[in-house]
């Protein structure tokens, strides 16, 4: 009966599973921008008709980068969540808005993106998990004095 009941450790240790393999896809998205060339990427941006799509370019791939980073070291794992819910508000709101979620195609529109937002969400209640750089750098003692 604790498999439907798990502990909070075990728990914790689902949480750092998640983040860390959802950190690294984020990070992915990031690197074959990069790869593909941000002038590549910020034209697709610019045919979306888009304001000032050099910079909106290097902001999303530094984002999926950073970002991506940041949740699988565990670092500012929060913080990072909130970003990237932006992130990816942004993105869809550029992208799919106003678009119908069901439509005769399989599966709902704009899917990834609703999924990634709500990951990156629930990293804002969730925090880290287990194992993580802010729950090492929360159980070191504040040093007295220099």
């Amino acid at each position: 009966m604790k498999f439907l009941h798990p502990s909070p450790k075990s728990s914790a240790r689902g949480v750092t599973v998640l983040r860390v393999v959802f950190g690294a896809l984020v990070m992915v998205h990031g690197i074959q921008k990069l790869m593909a060339g941000h002038a590549a990427f910020a034209a697709s941006v610019a045919a979306m008709g888009v304001q000032k799509p050099e910079i909106v370019a290097w902001l999303v791939i530094a984002g999926e980068l950073g970002l991506g980073l940041l949740l699988v070291l565990g670092a500012l794992t929060r913080v990072a969540g909130f970003l990237a819910a932006i992130l990816f508000a942004g993105i869809w709101f550029v992208t799919e808005a106003g678009k119908p979620l069901l439509t005769d195609k399989a599966g709902v529109t704009a899917e990834l993106l609703i999924i990634y937002f709500a990951i990156s969400v629930a990293f804002v209640f969730l925090g880290p998990g287990a194992f993580s750089l802010d729950r090492k750098l929360a159980r070191q003692p504040a040093r007295q004095g220099r």
